[in-house]
């Protein structure tokens, strides 16, 4: 809220005094009525503007203009209602279907349909408006006794309006301690806000199988059949949360865009089982199953997926199996229709910073276009980004100007060069795309099944254990594409060399997607939409063991068993790359907290391990269970590995462009362990008890956001030793214990927890 200051009434403190001079401000602070303001009107006195208090006061006055205005934002824990949310939810669902017994061989045939639907209606309070809570600061003694009517600007003043009144107004809110206001200026700018979700799902499907002939080997069973579904959502924002709302808005939330959108698809499948060897020299059977099915989008081209999976049973205690499978994901509602709104998105890190500045790092910026206004001591001239050119630069240069305007590119030109590092793109706008196209995988996988070969030896006989490589690599990934791309869209596909062109490829849908801020020439929020760019490989090794016997069979003489469990994933590469261009570097994340790509789950360890172990007896159990997670480095770590790696590739003529990089100095994330606890007792047949402590030594969890940052005193020209692309910084910057930053779905932030619950059967 902006608030007006008038140091003749609305200062305690004599206006009159320097308060620049240091000594002035001692003497005055010493003693505050010593050197009061006769013509001051305090809060609560008839005639009262915008007191303010003695130190605001002083502040205020130490200014070179006084008179003006100051910006109280409003942060309520006590004074105001706590935020709260209320869903009600109504689920259901119905199915129903006929199975029949068909006149040859064994073949059934199903017939089924399903509906289902969502409804959530949410109720959120604690909220307050925006321009309501302006407009009550900015009356006489911030809103105290007020009466305001709407509707103040037609021929009929105040025609189809309530009068709103505000008794304590916010003086004390503001200046002691968080006070509540009176409960009518609390409800005076109060917000609650009601949002409406309803999602719905209707399936008719048709299903054959049977068996098709005998072969040597066997009976070659399939299944062939056809299903229908339709997918729709239906989401109404309220009204002053919903982007349709330009002169109010709901403090600290970001508008939401409606939707009513639908789905339809139509597949066709085949799937068969086909033994190819019985008993035959060193495997006992060998089977391959096959499958393929149709896709038929309404919105997206139809698409084919099929499978070739074989099963090789080499013996009585050993399968070996793997195959090959292409899967399709088709783009859902949100992807295809999501509409227009403005999210936060914390930790989305640009690699390159602002384009328009004069040191930007990008390949498609301004950097070097022109000298820096004001240049530093020792701070070097500005100089092109790595991968970009004379020309480049010069294009950037004059569509940025054109942009921003003739005062916002005067301003933002006159004493900004621009930062040369990447910086965090939080708050954006998104949009779904109708054009997108369903996102394409390939599958391989190869591994065994074993069972313990030693049957005969009490300890051994009760192992078993499991193998398996996977590898997938998704083509044509639909991804939401990055600040980085949403800027190259509009200054690196076309180069410009006069205002007049300049101002043409500023008119674009492209550009117009990055504006500028008219007054002072600074970015204002991206538009981020869905694409089919992205690609995505990973692959990996899954193993699990498991061992279970009796205490009595390994020597202990005592009642009951032991049960061992353990479970591995290893990730030999997880690499991602957003885009086509050779600025999206492709990032390997195995070993970080990566990726951070949308619709991707992050934590990409170099392996994650799963054990526990459980002693049972009769209808009594107790396990302990041990989740471990390695060290991992952060996602931001990750990006800037695989610039350094990209510039020493391309350093050494292996292909690329280089690119331009700030260090950072994220701290790496230690090792994480953490103990369960669980009891299970089955009383009898109707009755199951159970228990456990969950994060048995309360187990604080790993900060994720530590950086080491540039003290003074570092020699910072030296910072990147050489380095390909390497770009030192210009300013030191202070080191961070993380604030608390973690990453809860890895490590636990609610520490150690018990729980009990019973299961009854009627």
């Amino acid at each position: 809220a902006s608030v007006p200051f008038n140091p003749v009434t609305d200062s305690p403190v004599d206006p009159t005094l320097d308060y620049k001079d240091p000594a002035v401000v001692a003497m005055v602070q010493a003693n505050p009525s010593a050197y009061g303001n006769p013509d001051f009107i305090p809060s609560g006195t008839p005639g009262a503007g915008h007191p303010v208090v003695p130190e605001l006061a002083m502040v205020l006055l130490s200014r070179g203009n006084p008179s003006g205005s100051w910006l109280p934002q409003i942060y309520p824990k006590n004074s105001l209602e706590n935020r709260a949310s209320d869903n009600d939810n109504t689920v259901w669902q119905i199915e129903t279907g006929v199975n029949a017994n068909l006149p040859f061989r064994d073949w059934t045939g199903e017939f089924y349909y399903s509906h289902g639907e969502v409804n959530n209606n949410n109720t959120s309070t604690g909220f307050q408006s925006l321009e309501r809570w302006r407009g009550l600061v900015a009356l006489p003694d911030y809103g105290r006794n007020a009466t305001i009517l709407g509707n103040q600007s037609s021929v009929f003043r105040g025609f189809g309006t309530s009068p709103v009144e505000c008794t304590s107004g916010f003086y004390e809110t503001i200046f002691f301690s968080d006070t509540p206001p009176s409960e009518d200026c609390a409800k005076a700018i109060g917000a609650p806000l009601q949002n409406r979700l309803t999602s719905t799902q209707d399936i008719v499907e048709i299903n054959f199988q049977g068996g098709l002939m005998d072969l040597p080997a066997g009976e070659v069973r399939t299944a062939f059949g056809y299903q229908w579904r339709k997918n729709r959502v239906t989401y109404q924002p309220d009204l002053l949360q919903s982007g349709r709302s330009f002169e109010d808005q709901v403090i600290g939330v970001y508008p939401v865009g409606d939707m009513d959108a639908s789905a339809t698809a139509n597949d066709y499948y085949v799937e068969a089982l086909v033994p190819v060897l019985g008993d035959v020299g060193i495997v006992q059977g060998v089977e391959l199953e096959l499958g393929a099915r149709f896709s038929d989008y309404d919105n997206s081209d139809s698409e084919w997926t099929y499978k070739t999976l074989a099963n090789v049973e080499v013996n009585d205690w050993m399968r070996v199996r793997g195959g090959y499978n292409r899967a399709t994901r088709a783009p859902n509602v949100g992807e295809k229709y999501l509409g227009f709104q403005q999210v936060f998105l914390r930790g989305v890190r640009n690699n390159f910073g602002d384009p328009c500045g004069l040191r930007s790092n990008a390949p498609f910026g301004a950097g070097g276009a022109a000298p820096d206004p004001i240049l530093a001591p020792g701070e070097p001239e500005t100089e092109l980004a790595s991968g970009q050119t004379a020309a480049g630069a010069q294009s950037t240069y004059l569509i940025c100007q054109a942009l921003m305007g003739p005062d916002g590119a005067a301003q933002y030109y006159s004493n900004n060069a621009g930062g040369a590092s990447g910086g965090n793109a939080n708050w954006v706008y998104q949009e779904g795309n109708p054009d997108v196209q369903a996102e394409t995988a390939d599958s391989w996988s190869l591994g065994f099944v074993a069972s313990s070969p030693w049957q005969d030896n009490a300890l051994l006989a009760g192992l078993t254990m499991s193998f398996d490589w996977w590898k997938v690599d998704i083509e044509d990934a639909i991804q939401q594409y990055t600040p980085d791309y949403a800027n190259f869209l509009c200054y690196g596909v076309t180069t410009v060399t006069t205002p007049a062109e300049a101002a043409v490829q500023a008119a674009t849908t492209d550009c117009q997607n990055v504006p500028r801020t008219p007054g002072s020439g600074g970015q204002a929020r991206q538009l981020l939409r869905y694409t089919n760019q992205a690609t995505i490989s990973t692959e990996g090794i899954d193993i699990a063991a498991n061992w279970r016997g009796q205490l009595s069979d390994i020597g202990i003489d005592l009642p009951g068993g032991l049960a061992l469990n353990m479970q591995l994933t290893y990730i030999d590469t997880y690499k991602t790359k957003e885009s086509l261009e050779d600025f999206d570097v492709e990032i390997e994340w195995a070993g970080s907290l990566g990726p951070s790509l949308t619709g991707t789950n992050p934590g990409a360890y170099d392996y994650r391990m799963f054990s526990s172990l459980t002693y049972y007896n009769d209808n009594w159990s107790v396990g302990l269970r041990w989740r471990h997670l390695p060290s991992v480095i952060s996602a931001n770590q990750a990006k800037q590995n695989a610039l350094v790696a990209n510039n020493a590739r391309a350093a050494a003529g292996g292909g690329g462009v280089p690119l331009s990089y700030t260090p950072i100095t994220d701290v790496g994330i230690g090792s994480y362990d953490i103990f369960d606890m669980s009891f299970n007792w089955t009383v009898n047949e109707a009755i199951t008890l159970r228990a456990g402590i969950t994060n048995l030594f309360d187990t604080s969890p790993e900060i994720t956001g530590r950086t080491t940052g540039y003290e003074p005193g570092t020699d910072l020209s030296s910072v990147c030793g050489g380095a390909p692309g390497c770009v030192n910084p210009t300013g030191y910057e202070l080191a961070s214990s993380g604030a608390g930053i973690t990453s809860p779905g890895y490590y636990d932030v609610l520490g150690r927890r018990f729980f009990l619950g019973m299961k009854a059967r009627f």
